[in-house]
């Protein structure tokens, strides 16, 4: 169903033009993807932060950051929108569900988490239902961490 594109010059501005809710932005529930691309661009060097466009059949409908922390065996979904035209159609689900597919088939990882503002129920039920449970919470970003046990205990 979704596919994650290499941002390009093709994709950019649609990857830009993405929005989520004016209620999940006032809640600031994910970064504007230009942050995001910062953030991607700034750790550039490293080589372990990759962004994405979120497609399906061509037409971008969403984005997500990933990051690899190989030293410590951890994935993590950093950021993940799905533009507000597409919500509600399970490409949050699908997006999650294919970084797991692509975490359970990389032997460098032991831990793959992901991470919710406060508020953001839609994301902590979505986590949930895909055998993600809570781990912590991180006060000083007002951020709850979850990881991926399904796989382990299921």
């Amino acid at each position: 169903m979704v596919e994650f594109k290499e941002i390009t010059e093709d994709n950019f501005e649609k990857v830009l033009k993405l929005r989520i809710s004016d209620e999940q932005d006032k809640k600031r529930f994910v970064a504007p993807n230009v942050r995001s691309l910062a953030d991607a661009y700034l750790y550039r060097n490293a080589g372990d932060v990759f962004p994405f466009a979120v497609e399906d059949e061509g037409e971008v409908v969403g984005f997500i950051l990933l990051d690899e922390d190989v030293e410590e065996k951890e994935y993590m979904i950093w950021r993940m929108m799905v533009d507000e035209r597409f919500q509600g159609r399970g490409y949050g689900k699908a997006i999650v569900r294919k970084v797991i597919e692509q975490f359970e088939a990389d032997e460098r990882f032991d831990v793959l988490i992901a991470d919710y503002v406060v508020g953001n129920e839609p994301m902590k039920k979505l986590l949930e239902s895909l055998g993600f449970k809570e781990r912590e919470f991180d006060e000083s970003i007002n951020e709850y961490v979850m990881e991926y046990l399904e796989g382990i205990y299921s």
